[in-house]
């Protein structure tokens, strides 16, 4: 269920006679309007048209210091409208400032591939804007495949698409629809960039051994099968809510009938669920797309 109406008194009592200044008016709180404009996407481009494959991924051990990475694509302006949004990291699990960022991805009835994207510490536009998931809204700001820390880069020239720049309201709309995703296409970087920063469902999920627990991060590697690298193991993390103590329990090869997140990457693939609603046990219905609303 989206956030109730955020509109005014002010610019409710003039809606009648000035709906067309609405569209270029924010409320006193930093609240836009809740009135969607004529052109309802807006004319700029969708995540979707942005990101693709990495055609610059090398799978080749000898590559995995990604020191010589040919064709990763430079940074770039984009303007891009009519993106949903995910989620919000307001939990910092480490304790030290990991939190900030944002998750959207392309408005759509159905979610496609490639249509998701990380938000990295936006600013807004006006400065005091509130945002809540389900809004859409606009991003205007620099496009960067991020390769990783200095320090250790990503390995096989791997990449993270993130867009830094600044963000402002469009319309309120109900809760983005998660993409239902077969586990094995998270088992390769190759194919699991296509779904990053998008709230995915997985089905049947089994976790192997106990979490493991580092500097404030939580996380339990899923039952894969064998063959696949340990750097490719998907696991379910914590970035998005305390997860040790106040999800399910996660050890000893516990068992969901689904399990609904964001998926993002940091050295590995990681679906972070938005709240204990996004763990569905074996056997239940699968949940609403808006468990996880206030």
């Amino acid at each position: 269920m989206a956030p109730p109406l955020r509109i005014t008194t002010a610019l409710a009592a003039a809606a009648v006679a000035a709906v067309p200044l609405l569209a270029g008016c924010g409320g006193g709180n930093g609240d836009a309007p809740s009135i969607p404009l004529a052109d309802e996407r807006g004319g700029g481009a969708r995540i979707v048209d942005l990101v693709g494959k990495a055609a610059w991924f090398n799978a080749d051990p000898r590559t995995q210091d990604s020191e010589d990475c040919e064709g990763v694509p430079a940074d770039r302006r984009v303007s891009v409208t009519a993106a949903t949004l995910l989620a919000i990291d307001r939990f910092d699990e480490t304790g030290e400032g990991a939190h900030g960022n944002y998750y959207v991805q392309d408005s759509a009835d159905e979610p496609v591939a490639y249509s998701g994207m990380t938000v990295f510490q936006p600013a807004f536009s006006p400065p005091d804007l509130r945002l809540f998931p389900g809004d859409v809204v606009d991003l205007l700001g620099v496009l960067t495949e991020f390769r990783g820390p200095s320090s250790g880069r990503f390995p096989g020239c791997r990449t993270l698409p993130e867009i830094g720049g600044t963000m402002s309201f469009r319309f309120e709309d109900g809760p983005a629809k998660p993409i239902r995703v077969p586990l094995d296409e998270l088992t390769s970087y190759a194919t699991a960039r296509s779904y990053l920063g998008m709230l995915v469902r997985i089905e049947g999920v089994q976790t192997v051994g106990d979490p493991s627990r580092s500097g404030g991060r939580y996380t339990a590697r899923l039952n894969v099968g064998a063959g696949v690298p340990a750097a490719d193991v998907p696991s379910v993390s914590n970035e998005l809510y305390d997860l040790e103590a106040d999800g399910p329990p996660l050890g000893g090869g516990a068992s969901f009938g689904s399990v609904t997140g964001v998926l993002t990457y940091f050295y590995g693939f990681k679906i972070a669920p938005r709240c204990p609603a996004d763990f569905q046990l074996e056997g239940a219905p699968l949940p609403a797309d808006d468990a996880c609303a206030p």
